[in-house]
């Protein structure tokens, strides 16, 4: 039953892919429409997150060569995660009028905002090169492995969007809430952290959290220049493609109903 609805979202994917480049394009576009510096703002505002975070916490937290790199190379996976959640709870709201108009399904305006989030990533990398060439610290060639160790991020992010923009159609106080959630969730995961700083009991409880993996395998390739364990990652992938099915499963279970609320 699971395998069926995996390849009917794949099919759907592929069935309305024309509109789907289309939507890519046209977020891409209205994210920075007004903006004098447009796509730069994707790499100055993790930049300038950056330098206030480092100023901060680099004197608070042990000693970390290179603290720079070591928060951008997990702060780079949390903005994809964060952004993409919040920019994903309007989905539905947001394309009433195609939705009323053009009989697609309605989770392809979900998948498109986090396709889109991944251009994002693209630049946000630039501003990570131009980071580890001002600290002079080359990014080791694991760094090619990110297409790879983004996989589970990509499919957790859809996941917890897909649920967030449902619940949003039923309670517009989820838009309220969401940003108090991910505030609390950003300071649960490792980011301005790492798990070595950490108490063992504090982080086998941090483990449950659906973020700690995907960053730290950010971290390991990018800062430490290793490739995570394949069995751990494995595991972790597989959940993260179990969290998209059930927040499949759940969207269509609510899908006819949207309507009735919007």
């Amino acid at each position: 039953m699971a395998l069926v609805g995996y390849r009917s979202f794949a099919g759907s994917i592929y069935h309305y892919r024309e509109y789907l480049i289309q939507s890519i394009a046209r977020d891409l576009r209205k994210k920075y429409k007004r903006a004098t510096l447009g796509y730069l703002w994707s790499m100055l505002n993790p930049l300038l997150m950056l330098a206030v975070l480092t100023i901060v916490f680099s004197n608070l937290l042990p000693k970390v060569e290179d603290y720079a790199i070591y928060l951008f190379s997990a702060l780079i996976g949390w903005q994809y995660f964060s952004q993409t959640v919040s920019e994903s709870l309007n989905s539905i709201r947001g394309n009433l009028k195609i939705i009323e108009q053009v009989p697609i399904p309605k989770y392809m305006f979900t998948i498109s905002i986090a396709a889109s989030g991944l251009v994002n990533v693209l630049l946000t990398l630039i501003a990570l090169i131009i980071v580890a060439v001002v600290v002079g610290r080359p990014l080791p060639l694991t760094c090619l492995l990110l297409p790879v160790m983004f996989l589970p991020l990509f499919f957790m992010t859809l996941a917890v969007s897909l649920l967030f923009s449902a619940a949003n159609v039923f309670f517009e106080d989820v838009k309220h809430l969401n940003n108090v959630v991910m505030r609390a969730w950003y300071f649960l995961t490792p980011i301005l952290y790492g798990p070595e700083m950490m108490p063992e009991h504090l982080v086998k409880w941090l483990q449950l959290n659906p973020m700690f993996y995907p960053v730290n395998f950010l971290r390991d390739i990018i800062y430490d220049g290793v490739i995570p364990d394949i069995g751990l990652y494995m595991i972790v992938l597989t959940m993260s493609i179990v969290c998209l099915g059930f927040s499949l499963w759940s969207y269509r279970k609510l899908d006819d109903k949207f309507l009735y609320f919007v």
